[in-house]
């Protein structure tokens, strides 16, 4: 019997700029996207640009720069996405986001996560957030505390078996001011689990003070499912 031809999707970027891949369904994709990054001279080398991405992040929110500095950054920024744009892979491919929990040094999306603990019930971790996620008045970004809890809650959804799961819903109440520049601590637990659902409740604590709680339903994914 002969192989069935790759199937091939293509990818356009806000730039105009395509890559192709693989068609491959979430699972796949998934299993893809948490292996860890290789330990090279090269990877090392890609972690230590996105630190300074990050650092670059927090110093361009908090300075009003001279419009000649204005105009050398735009320019050099400029350059720098045109210089990438040659190396562009697909999705399956890219180092970014790579490992077992998004919210790491592999991004930049949101803050990193430090993963202490995770099974199939509990899950602990804890973050510091710069001034990049400030939302008003020294508190971080409501939206930011959101995706922490996503990124969080779902990665206990995948457990010890590294099963693939959507956000079905996350409903997020906020307690207290979420503060910057402080750690944080954030724990999760799976209430309860019906066939393919999981609900799961969080919270973001700040020492003794709880800035945040959510409630989440994740639906572990089926073979096929995007």
């Amino acid at each position: 019997m002969k192989s069935q031809p790759t199937e091939e999707r293509v990818d356009v970027s806000y730039s105009g700029a395509m890559t192709t891949s693989k068609h491959l369904d979430a699972i796949d994709m998934a299993k893809h996207r948490r292996r860890p990054l290789e330990d090279t001279p090269h990877t090392r080398a890609y972690v230590e640009m996105l630190s300074e991405v990050a650092a670059f992040h927090d110093a361009l929110v908090q300075a009003n720069p001279s419009r000649e500095l204005l105009d050398q950054m735009t320019a050099s920024l400029a350059e720098m996405r045109t210089r990438l744009a040659n190396h562009l892979v697909a999705e399956h491919e890219r180092w970014y986001a790579r490992g077992e929990l998004s919210g790491s040094k592999t991004q930049v999306l949101m803050p990193s996560l430090t993963l202490e603990h995770v099974d199939d019930v509990t899950l602990r971790a804890h973050t510091v957030v710069g001034e990049y996620f400030m939302g008003l008045n020294g508190a971080m970004h409501g939206g930011v505390v959101s995706v922490l809890f996503d990124t969080a809650m779902g990665r206990l959804a995948m457990g010890t078996v590294s099963r693939t799961c959507r956000t079905a819903y996350l409903t997020t109440q906020y307690r207290s001011i979420t503060p910057i520049g402080k750690r944080l601590e954030l724990s999760a637990t799976v209430d309860s689990v019906e066939g393919r659902k999981r609900f799961i409740s969080a919270q973001l604590w700040h020492e003794d003070t709880l800035c945040a709680e959510a409630d989440a339903l994740f639906v572990e994914l089926l073979p096929g499912q995007q």
